[in-house]
């Protein structure tokens, strides 16, 4: 019986880990892709960039762990310890400013803490941290510098991550299906606007993919596996050209 539940154990850590590493992935790819396009001396260590990726995979594995697991409350205050340090070493080692906007990230655990019928608070901060934050800190780390374009460049993919991860944030709410649904609208708007071609319309079939599968299935587990990797396969698509 002990290794039975020792097994169950193992199996429930593996969605937010796996969900942690596919995010991860996706935070990491658009500054790396973009970073590869511009003409400049790396200003930071190799080491710099894995303080960073670590961090974000701690990151995502918190947010994630409450969406699925949920460990007791210990467990999640010494795994934010652990995400703390490494932001209170990343502000020693690469940049003050790099360590504040990584405190700033942790922000977003904060309303885990409270028992919101609908978490608007963390939808917004881990929103715009996921998307906006550690993208560009990413890329200042990768570059040395931050690029207009670049943060341009991340007003898409920050659309449609307040899109995927909408209904695991606000659950609660009158209207949330049109709330959702004018989000995707817009995401896909601003994207065949901007980028026209044949990889902007498969990214948009996945907002109406996400939203359909939100209709359909009932497992929110499941759903939130689909529309992780929906983002990712959003973030892909919108650096084929």
């Amino acid at each position: 019986m002990q290794n039975l539940h020792l097994t169950t154990e193992k199996k429930k850590t593996l969605l937010p880990l796996g969900l942690a590493l596919i995010q991860t992935f996706s935070t990491w790819l658009i500054p790396t892709v973009y970073s590869r396009l511009v003409n400049t001396t790396i200003q930071h260590t190799v080491s710099n960039q894995a303080i960073l990726i670590l961090f974000i995979f701690m990151f995502n594995f918190l947010v994630f762990d409450r969406f699925t697991n949920k460990f007791p409350m210990i467990f999640f205050l010494g795994m934010t310890g652990v995400a703390v340090l490494i932001a209170a070493f990343s502000f020693s080692s690469i940049a003050p400013t790099i360590g504040l906007l990584l405190f700033v990230c942790l922000s977003s655990l904060l309303p885990f803490f409270l028992s919101f019928k609908n978490n608007w608070a963390g939808w917004l901060l881990f929103t715009i941290s996921s998307a906006f934050i550690l993208p560009e800190t990413l890329f200042y780390v990768q570059c040395g510098f931050l690029s207009t374009n670049f943060l341009k460049a991340l007003i898409i993919p920050l659309l449609s991550t307040f899109l995927f991860y909408y209904p695991f944030f606000i659950k609660r709410i009158n209207f949330s299906t049109i709330i959702n649904l004018g989000i995707g609208a817009l995401c896909a708007c601003i994207l065949l606007f901007t980028h026209v071609g044949i990889y902007s319309v498969f990214a948009s079939l996945l907002i109406l993919i996400s939203w359909t599968f939100q209709r359909m299935v009932k497992q929110p587990k499941l759903i939130l596996t689909i529309n992780v990797i929906l983002n990712l396969l959003f973030n892909i698509l919108i650096l084929m050209k």
